[in-house]
């Protein structure tokens, strides 16, 4: 195995992108809530510059006919659009550099934990292709299912890298009993977080219907928002409920059944994250989807999917090495028993 100081380095590191992309999960909420994708009609470069204008008066007389041309009618520089999106692809770049140094970090796993190695790669190539579909967002002029893909993908990356993070700290698992959780309890987190996928799905078509009103209304008109809403936005409503049951059952198992500190930790953090939902959640129902709204609660979505994952690998690998551990357990007796046969 690595060193005990690379180990720490890329576990920190692995940590720090995870991080990284969780807030970038949230800064493109807030690009998409605000209606900020087009605040940089063109990439990387925004208004054809690498740091963008403050002010209208730095751009050409004519830049409007030249967006134009090029099949963005109506472009208007708008300081704030402009600089949320701005800050939004910095972000992305930093994530760029954080995965980088992760992938770097990894090398010294492929010998003897290959599979740590191969989750770092995968994910610093899924991060090159998050960027390339970035710039196709923009040059598809905002398609609302261009926009839901490159969402879907950051879920897809940050899971990869969730799973390299924990098989990295596999060695911290050891008190870690299996039996004393409820019998049901792996199958029934495997039924939750696919449960909460479906959810997710559901919500990213609300979050379409909720794009094509706002455009429509020219982000004006909140509190009618919700009344043109889709069928799909009852069935995502009423859908929560019982997946907030199921996963309070889990979050229940754990507290009361397992001494293990970090399942612990994982599920009082599930639950925080589950409850600031449901808060959120209503908040966009009764508050005509304030703008905030919408960001954390994709946010906080996004961060109960990851923990649900981390509970899973940890539970995985804690019954894959108390399996190994019973095997040498039994093969010890058979070899001795063999020895004194053979004597």
């Amino acid at each position: 195995m690595p060193s005990q100081p690379t180990q720490r380095r890329f576990r920190w590191c692995a940590a720090i992108t995870i991080t990284t992309i969780f807030a970038l999960i949230l800064v493109g909420g807030i690009v998409r809530a605000t209606g900020a994708g087009m605040g940089c009609p063109d990439w990387p470069t925004c208004f054809g510059q690498w740091i963008p204008p403050t002010s209208e008066a730095q751009l050409p007389t004519n830049y409007q006919e030249i967006y134009a041309e090029r099949g963005y009618a109506d472009t208007t520089f708008n300081v704030r659009k402009t600089w949320t999106e701005y800050l939004n692809r910095l972000l992305g770049a930093f994530t760029g550099l954080t995965i980088l140094v992760t992938l770097l970090f990894a090398v010294p796993y492929r010998r003897d934990e290959p599979r740590i190695f191969w989750y770092a790669l995968t994910g610093f190539i899924l991060v090159g292709v998050q960027g390339w579909l970035g710039a196709r967002v923009v040059a598809s002029n905002l398609h609302t299912g261009m926009i839901t893909l490159h969402m879907l993908l950051a879920q897809v990356i940050v899971g990869i890298l969730i799973a390299a993070l924990v098989r990295a700290g596999r060695d911290r698992y050891s008190d870690i009993h299996i039996d004393r959780l409820p019998k049901f309890f792996y199958p029934l987190i495997i039924t939750a977080m696919i449960a909460g996928l479906l959810q997710l799905v559901m919500g990213t078509q609300v979050r379409e219907a909720v794009d094509l009103i706002a455009r429509s209304s020219n982000f004006t008109d909140r509190h009618l928002w919700i009344d043109n809403l889709p069928l799909i936005f009852g069935i995502h409503k009423y859908y929560a409920i019982p997946l907030t049951l199921l996963n309070g059952w889990l979050i229940m198992a754990v507290l009361n059944h397992s001494h293990s500190i970090i399942l612990r930790r994982l599920s009082i953090a599930l639950a925080v994250f589950l409850l600031g939902t449901i808060a959120i959640g209503m908040s966009m129902d009764r508050l005509h989807m304030p703008l905030f709204s919408q960001p954390l609660h994709l946010l906080l979505a996004s961060l109960i999917f990851g923990t649900q994952l981390a509970i899973l690998l940890i539970l995985r690998h804690a019954i894959e090495d108390g399996s190994s551990a019973g095997r040498t357990d039994q093969a010890g007796p058979r070899a001795l028993a063999t020895g004194k046969a053979g004597g």
